[in-house]
C-alpha cells in the first residue's frame, strides 16, 4: 500500500477526476491518505482518520514511505484550535493537525468533553459556507460538526448520514444538552443536515454560514428569513469517557 500526507494548508478531494467535479471534502494540513488507485495526473485517495475516499490531483500529493507512516502515527499530534493559526510560514485553518506543541494548537484529546465541543463551534462562527468545505474559507455542516467533534475528543465519520449513528439517541428536546447533536431531514426522509445545540432551543449550524438559530421540536426557525429552514429528524448524544 501507498501513503501520502498534505503538505498544503487545504487541498481538495473530488468525486471524478477533473477540476471542475463536485468538491466532496478537503484535506487539511498533515492529513494522511492512502493510495486507492494511480491514474496517471489524479490519485484517488483514502483518508486515514475516516476513511473517506475522492480523487486527488497528484500535484498536490507528498508520497510517505511506510516507515515514515509509522513514525508519524506513533508521535503525539496536536491540533489547531483557533480559526487559522500561522505556521512554518503556512496559514492552517481549524482542526489542522501538527506533531509540535505550538501556540495555536491543543494536544490531540483522548477524551470527549461537550463543552470543548461548543466552544470550538462558537469560534468559528461566521465562516462561510461551502459544499464539501472542510477549512475556514468554506465549510459544509457536517465537517463542522467533526471537527469540533475532533478537537473535543470524538472521532466523528464524515457525513451527516454517517454521524447520525454514532452515540446514543436523545428522546426530546426538553432532556436535550448543550453539545448534543441534531439531525435533520429532507422530504424523502434523508438526513442531510446537522448541527451543534448550545442548549434545548439554540442550535448551531454551517447553513449559508456558520450562524446560531432557534430550534423546537418542528426543526431550525431562521428569524431572517421568518420561516422553518430545517426539519429535525433526531437527537444524538456523544458518550462522555470517564
Amino acid at each position: 500500500m501507498e501513503y501520502g500526507i498534505c503538505e498544503l494548508s487545504v487541498a481538495p478531494m473530488r468525486r471524478e477526476m477533473s477540476h471542475e467535479s463536485e468538491l466532496v471534502s478537503e484535506l487539511l494540513f498533515n492529513d494522511i491518505y492512502e493510495i486507492v488507485e494511480d491514474n496517471g495526473d489524479w490519485l484517488k485517495i483514502r483518508t486515514l482518520y475516516d476513511s473517506y475516499e475522492g480523487f486527488l490531483r497528484k500535484l498536490q500529493h507528498t508520497e510517505i514511505s511506510e516507515g515514515r507512516l509509522s513514525e508519524l502515527l506513533s508521535k503525539e499530534k496536536y491540533i489547531v484550535n483557533e480559526p487559522v493559526y500561522t505556521y512554518n510560514n503556512k496559514v492552517l485553518s481549524f482542526g489542522s493537525e501538527v506533531f509540535e506543541m505550538c501556540d495555536g494548537a491543543v494536544p490531540l484529546r483522548n477524551s470527549y468533553d461537550p463543552k470543548v465541543m461548543v466552544e470550538c463551534a462558537i469560534k468559528l462562527l461566521d465562516t462561510p459556507y461551502r459544499w464539501g468545505g472542510k477549512s475556514v474559507m468554506g465549510i459544509d455542516c457536517s465537517a463542522f460538526v467533526q471537527l469540533c467533534a475532533k478537537v473535543a475528543g470524538y472521532k466523528l465519520p464524515r457525513d451527516a448520514s454517517q454521524q447520525f449513528k454514532c452515540g446514543s439517541v436523545v428522546s426530546n428536546l426538553s432532556e436535550a444538552k448543550s453539545g448534543d447533536i441534531a439531525f435533520f431531514k429532507n422530504e424523502n426522509e434523508r438526513i442531510t443536515h446537522v448541527g451543534i445545540l448550545l442548549s434545548n432551543d439554540k442550535i448551531i449550524h454551517a447553513s449559508g454560514k456558520v450562524r446560531i438559530d432557534s430550534l423546537d421540536s418542528k426543526g431550525i426557525y431562521n428569524k431572517e428569513l421568518k420561516c422553518y429552514t430545517h426539519e429535525i429528524a433526531t437527537l444524538v448524544r456523544l458518550k462522555v469517557e470517564n
